[in-house]
């Protein structure tokens, strides 16, 4: 199994601030379920870590993102360590408990980003006026594979 990073930046490219959240913590979500199939496995233990510290530098940018200003953000930064700690007990010891763990308070955590999605009034883009881009391949008449791009030319910053 593979994160689908494609994915990922077609979404980031359109997404409104609490869409960014939602994606960060999906991103780690996935990268956790990857360590663990990993270890359930018994596959490479390089892969695993490697799928483990990257799950924690998104669990890292989550939680520098945190305006500490807010009561909220002191409590959201306490799950953040506890999921931090949970990941380097696995990368310790690799029992899977470690990560089940790690995945069931990221879960909750992303449950509730829904619904603040759900009800955020303004859903306008981080990046606003980015170029759509569709691209495909196809095949032309002498049988070659060709790249077909359709760029949109309305582009760059709104003054």
């Amino acid at each position: 199994m593979k994160i689908a990073i494609e994915d990922y930046v077609a979404r980031i490219a359109n997404a409104s601030p609490a869409q960014l959240v939602v994606i960060n913590y999906e991103i780690v979500i996935d990268y956790l379920t990857l360590a663990l199939n990993g270890l359930i496995k018994k596959e490479d233990v390089r892969q695993t870590d490697m799928t483990l510290t990257k799950a924690r530098q998104f669990l890292n940018e989550l939680r520098t993102s945190l305006n500490m200003g807010y009561t909220v953000s002191k409590y959201l930064m306490r799950i953040y360590l506890y999921v931090d700690k949970e990941i380097c007990y696995c990368l310790a010891n690799r029992k899977t408990v470690h990560i089940e763990n790690a995945i069931k308070a990221m879960s909750s955590l992303l449950e509730s980003w829904h619904e603040i999605e759900k009800q955020e009034i303004e859903k306008s883009p981080v990046m606003e006026n980015s170029q759509q881009l569709y691209a495909g391949l196809t095949y032309n008449r002498s049988g070659e594979l060709t790249e077909y791009v359709d760029i949109d030319k309305n582009r760059g910053y709104k003054a």
